[in-house]
């Protein structure tokens, strides 16, 4: 079993220390700089690939809802008001609390206001289609939340998703806490990337600390290239010749490493 103990010995050993901690906690200077260290670059990391370790789907919880759906049927006001969601959006959930990274939301089937095509079992009698399309917008924000759990004027600021789908399934990178849960290559990089931190922290080698972060980085960019790809990825394309004639076909045209980005890597030493 790996614990974060062995991680951070790992990263002590790969810039050449001749000391080892025994846990987090047993007050060392190595143990009290990998345990500043280590939680939020876990986190970072976490957020810079496609981690097949840390994809996790919820069902979002509903804040509240536009007018005239089937959740808030009400005709509504003529303008916007704090307590529904901002335009253009019609749903307002609450950001999981265990998210690092939202990565998109599953279109869902029929559900009344905004659903595609109702659902029909294949011409084989196969099961029937749990979604239609490619995923479907959404944007990350603020809002004001009151304690009746619903946005009011002087609430307290709360991480929520905006988007046109009703009953929404987030698909995100979660905070995923246990070692043994991590792959192989996110181990590598969360050691490389303390072994840079710890390099400046406990032996101030600027250059020993620039070798870790790109080792850090390549091992995120392998990432990206191999956990997008260990599932669906399928990229069916309309061609232009035929889009200018008014047809398109819609297709699952979603992967983590495709029509996606994922931003910088570690932030490099100068």
């Amino acid at each position: 079993m790996t614990s974060e103990t062995d991680i951070a010995n790992r990263a002590l050993s790969a810039i050449g220390t001749r000391s080892q901690i025994a846990n987090l906690d047993e007050g060392s200077n190595e143990s009290i700089q990998c345990k500043l260290l280590l939680e939020p670059l876990r986190d970072e990391l976490l957020r810079l690939a496609p981690w097949n370790c840390a994809h996790n789907f919820a069902v979002l919880s509903l804040i509240c809802a536009a007018p005239g759906t089937p959740e808030n049927p009400t005709s509504g006001a003529t303008q916007w008001a704090r307590g529904i969601p901002p335009p253009p959006w019609s749903y307002e959930y609450a950001f999981p609390s265990d998210c690092l990274r939202a990565l998109y939301i599953v279109p869902q089937f029929s559900t009344g206001f905004a659903g595609g095509v109702p659902i029909t079992t294949a011409v084989t009698g196969g099961a029937p289609a749990f979604w239609n399309g490619p995923p479907v917008r959404f944007k990350v924000a603020i809002d004001q939340i009151g304690t009746n759990g619903l946005p009011q004027d002087g609430g307290i600021d709360t991480k929520v998703i905006l988007t046109n789908q009703e009953q929404a399934i987030l698909c995100y990178n979660r905070r995923v806490l246990n070692p043994d849960i991590w792959d192989d290559q996110f181990q590598q990089a969360l050691v490389a990337a303390l072994g840079a931190r710890l390099a400046i922290a406990l032996t101030g080698d600027k250059g020993l600390a620039q070798l870790k972060i790109s080792e850090a980085n390549e091992f995120v960019t392998q990432a990206r290239r191999g956990d997008g790809n260990e599932g669906l990825t399928i990229n069916d394309v309309t061609p232009d010749w035929i889009r200018t004639r008014g047809i398109s076909y819609q297709a699952w045209e979603f992967s983590p490493n495709i029509m996606f980005d994922w931003g910088p890597m570690l932030t490099m030493y100068y």
